[in-house]
């Protein structure tokens, strides 16, 4: 056998072990991964996730957070389901909220909720019933009061709304500017004083 075909025969030896060998790792491989149970990241969906936050008067910082959902599209004339969920915040033991109108719509239902030994972070709803007379930009009001260790603390919150087809004013009210905090800014008249 010359030199040429023993080389040739080595290194196709070298090759076809140098197989064999990776075989039998992929089967050690296939068999460590059965024997152990893949660990699944499951991410929690925020139920609140489609509602809006009310819009809160004073500090931020509350000690219950406020969402909201319309149930059906604002048509004057119409009564619409408002659906809110009130989130303690840390501390808070109890919380009550009671909900009024402005002129242009009429609240029925339960206008006023209560839940007592609540637990932090927690989702609380109530639903109640809003009814327009004209279109045009409404809210409701919402006064919570929490229990925050013997102590109340109170805030109102806006929950807006906009009834009728596109109107410069509802225009303007879907693009409201915000401040750092995510806040909207309120637009006021400008004032000159003389000195």
């Amino acid at each position: 056998m010359s030199v040429r075909k023993s080389i040739l025969l080595g290194a196709l030896s070298v090759l076809w072990l140098a197989g064999c060998g990776s075989d039998s790792g992929v089967e050690d491989a296939a068999k460590q991964a059965q024997a152990k149970p893949v660990k699944r990241i499951v991410v929690p969906v925020d139920p609140l996730a489609s509602m809006a936050r009310a819009v809160g008067n004073g500090k931020p910082g509350a000690a219950v957070d406020l969402r909201y959902d319309l149930l059906q599209r604002p048509e004057a004339g119409k009564p619409l389901q408002l659906q809110v969920a009130l989130v303690p915040g840390p501390g808070v033991d109890g919380m009550e909220v009671t909900f009024s109108g402005m002129d242009g719509i009429s609240l029925s239902g339960e206008l006023t909720a209560s839940f007592a030994g609540v637990k932090s972070g927690e989702a609380y709803k109530h639903t109640l019933s809003v009814l327009p007379d004209r279109n045009g930009v409404f809210y409701v009001t919402a006064s919570i009061n929490a229990q925050v260790g013997g102590a109340m603390a109170g805030r109102t919150y806006s929950i807006p709304f906009v009834v009728g087809a596109d109107t410069p004013v509802q225009k303007k009210a879907a693009v409201a500017a915000t401040d750092a905090t995510g806040q909207p800014v309120e637009v006021m008249k400008a004032e000159e004083n003389a000195h």
